[in-house]
C-alpha cells in the first residue's frame, strides 16, 4: 500500500509594536512552491495524515504522547520511510522557514545620483528590494513620516522632512524588523530679504542709514549669498553692513539673491533708494545697557529705546513705531521694551508735515532685539584639603577657591569677589582666591553679564590655620631634682578645636621620625633627653613641640 503524507500547519499570530508607525500583524503559515516544495515557518507544529490514495480521505497519525512534530528550527529537514522488502528509502522534505527577509533602500535624487546622503534636491525617488534565502519574499511595505503601513510602491517624494520606514515578509508570515531611513528633500530656493535702517521719506536714505541682507532656506540653509549696487559685479556678500557711503548722491539700486546648499538660485531681488546726504533721516537710540553680538542685540531690563527723526525740509510731524508686530502708536517718549526675557523686534517709521511717509518696503528696523533680564549663573569649587562640620565647610591655608559663572543670553562680562562684607568688589582673574586669616569668613561673589545684569552669590566658609593643640605625659612624676626614673613611660596626645587631630610623629634625641602608636619608654639612666613632636590635624595644619628631661640614676 503506498502512504501518502499531509503536513498541515498550526496557524498562530505574532505582532511587533512600533511606537511609530505600528507594525501590521502577519501570520505564520505554509507556502507551496511551482516545485511542489512545502515551506512552513519554523515555529508552527507538523502534524501527519496518511491515505491509501490522493483520492481518499487522509486520516490524522497520533504520536505516542499525543504531541505534533515541532521541528528543529531554520533549514530543510527530511521524513524517510525504509522499505524492507526493497530495501529502499523514500524521503519527503519539508523546508522550515525561520529567517525574515531582507530589505535594500535606493535613494536617487533629481541629478541622478544615488546614496544615503541626507539631502537631496528637488525631489528624491525611494525604490526597496528584499531578498529570502528561502521560502521567497511575499510582500514588502512602507510607511512616510509614520503614516499606515502599506504595500510597497516606488514613489517620488518632493520638498520636506521624511522619516521612510519599510520592512518585507516572506511566504511563510516571517517579518523583518522595521527599518527607517531620514533624509531631507530641498525643492525651493532660498529666500533673501533687505534691511535698510534710518530711511526717510520718499526711498531716501543718509550716510546714518545702515543696508544688510538675511536669507533663509526652510530646508538645505544658505551656502551664499551675492549682491551689486547699480551696474558693479555681483560679489558675495560677508554679513554686516553693506557699504555705500561711497555713491553719488542720487538714484541706486542694489541687486542680491542667493544659493542655497544644493546649488537653488533664487531669482534676483532688486531694491532702489536715492542716496542724499542732506535727506531726512531718523535713527534710534540705546539709553542704557546693549551688547551686540552678530545681528543680534541684547539689552537689559533698564534699557530705552529713543527715536529721533530729523528732516531738513518740511519737519516731521509724527514717529510711529511697533512692538513685536503689534499695531504702530504714536512715539511720544524712550520706552522700554515688555518686561519679558526673549526676542523682541521693534520697528518705526516717520511721517514729514507734507504727509510723506516711508515706503513699507523701507519701514525701519532695529533688528532682533533680545531682552536679557537676568544676571549669570554662579558657582564656586573648592581645590586642596576640605572637611565638613555639619553644615559648615572648612579650609586650610592651603585650599584654594575658583570661581566660574556661565549666562546663556548676552553672556558674561566679569566675575568680582569680596570677603567678609566688604563693600569693594575685586575683579576674578581666573586665578584662584586663597585664605590665610583664622576663622570664619564670607565669601561674596558677584556676576556681571554683557547687558550689566547682576548676580550675587554668599559662600560661607572656616579658614584653619592652626594646628593642633600637643599634650605629654609622664607615668613616674619627676624626683625632687626634676628628673625621671628611667622606666617612665611617655603618652602623647593632641586637641584640635575645628576638625580633630590626625597623627603624631616624634623624634628621640635628633633620631629617626617615627608615627607615634604606643607610648614611649626604654629611656637609659642618668641621661639627657630631647623629644620634638609634630602633630597634625585632619585639614594638613600642623604644630609642633618640643620637650627636654632628665633620667635619674635608677
Amino acid at each position: 500500500m503506498k502512504i501518502v503524507f499531509f503536513f498541515l500547519g498550526m496557524i498562530s499570530l505574532t505582532q511587533l509594536a512600533w511606537a511609530q508607525p505600528t507594525q501590521p500583524e502577519h501570520t505564520k503559515k505554509t507556502h507551496v512552491d511551482s516545485a511542489g516544495r512545502y515551506y512552513q515557518q519554523a515555529a508552527l507544529p507538523v502534524l501527519l495524515f496518511v491515505a491509501p490514495s490522493a483520492e481518499a480521505k487522509p486520516v490524522q497519525l497520533k504520536s505516542a504522547d499525543g504531541k505534533p512534530i515541532f521541528l528543529e528550527g531554520h533549514g530543510v529537514h527530511t521524513l524517510r520511510h525504509h522499505d524492507v522488502v526493497t530495501n529502499s528509502v523514500d524521503a519527503y522534505y519539508l523546508y522550515a522557514d525561520g529567517i525574515a527577509p531582507v530589505t535594500s533602500i535606493q535613494l536617487t535624487d533629481s541629478l541622478a545620483q544615488t546614496n544615503l546622503k541626507t539631502l537631496f534636491k528637488n525631489k528624491v525617488a525611494v525604490s526597496l528590494k528584499a531578498t529570502d534565502e528561502m521560502s521567497g519574499v511575499e510582500a514588502i511595505y512602507y510607511s512616510v513620516n509614520s503614516s499606515a503601513y502599506q504595500p510597497y510602491q516606488p514613489i517620488v517624494l518632493g520638498e520636506g522632512n521624511y522619516s521612510y520606514y519599510y520592512y518585507s515578509v516572506d511566504k511563510t508570515g516571517n517579518a523583518e524588523k522595521p527599518q527607517v531611513q531620514t533624509f531631507k528633500v530641498d525643492a525651493s530656493a532660498p529666500k533673501t530679504f533687505h534691511n535698510i535702517v534710518g530711511i526717510s521719506s520718499q526711498k531716501v536714505i543718509s550716510t546714518a542709514s545702515t543696508i544688510y541682507l538675511t536669507a533663509t532656506d526652510s530646508m538645505g540653509g544658505v551656502a551664499q549669498t551675492f549682491y551689486k549696487i547699480d551696474k558693479e559685479k555681483f560679489k558675495l556678500y560677508p554679513g554686516g553692513n553693506i557699504a555705500f557711503q561711497q555713491l553719488t548722491d542720487g538714484e541706486h539700486t542694489l541687486t542680491y539673491y542667493s544659493v542655497d546648499n544644493v546649488g537653488h538660485k533664487e531669482a534676483e531681488k532688486s531694491v532702489s533708494f536715492y542716496f542724499d546726504k542732506t535727506a531726512p533721516i531718523m535713527s534710534a537710540d540705546v539709553l542704557g545697557d546693549k551688547f551686540l553680538v552678530g545681528e543680534r542685540v541684547y539689552f537689559s531690563g533698564r534699557t530705552k529705546l529713543k527715536l529721533t527723526a530729523i528732516d531738513n525740509k518740511s519737519g516731521i510731524k509724527e514717529v510711529m513705531y511697533s512692538m513685536n508686530n503689534e499695531p504702530y502708536q504714536t512715539y511720544a517718549d524712550p520706552f522700554y521694551l515688555p518686561n519679558r526675557s526673549g526676542i523682541h523686534n521693534v520697528r518705526y517709521y516717520a511721517i514729514d508735515n507734507t504727509n510723506n511717509k516711508a515706503n513699507d518696503n523701507f519701514a525701519q528696523s532695529i533688528g532682533v532685539i533680545y531682552l536679557d533680564l537676568t544676571g549669570p549663573a554662579l558657582a564656586h569649587s573648592f581645590t586642596g584639603p576640605t572637611f565638613v562640620k555639619a553644615d559648615t565647610v572648612l579650609v586650610s591655608q592651603q585650599t584654594k577657591i575658583t570661581l566660574t559663572a556661565t549666562d546663556p543670553e548676552s553672556g558674561l562680562k566679569k566675575i568680582a569677589y569680596s570677603f567678609d562684607n566688604d563693600q569693594n568688589e575685586t575683579p576674578y582673574t581666573n586665578k584662584p582666591l586663597e585664605v590665610k586669616r583664622h576663622g570664619l569668613h564670607t565669601l561674596t561673589i558677584f556676576g556681571y553679564d554683557n547687558v550689566n545684569n547682576k548676580n550675587m552669590k554668599s559662600v560661607i566658609f572656616f579658614s584653619d590655620s592652626h594646628g593642633p593643640e600637643i599634650h605629654e605625659r609622664f607615668t613616674v612624676a619627676a624626683g625632687a631634682e626634676g628628673k625621671y626614673p628611667s622606666y617612665t613611660n611617655i603618652y602623647l596626645s593632641a586637641t584640635d578645636a575645628e576638625v580633630g587631630a590626625g597623627e603624631i610623629w616624634y623624634t628621640v634625641n635628633g633620631g629617626k621620625s617615627q608615627l607615634y602608636a604606643a607610648p614611649i619608654k626604654g629611656f637609659d639612666k642618668n641621661k639627657h633627653y630631647t623629644l620634638k613632636i609634630k602633630a597634625l590635624d585632619l585639614l594638613g595644619n600642623v604644630s609642633e613641640k618640643t620637650v627636654e628631661f632628665k633620667t635619674d640614676r635608677y
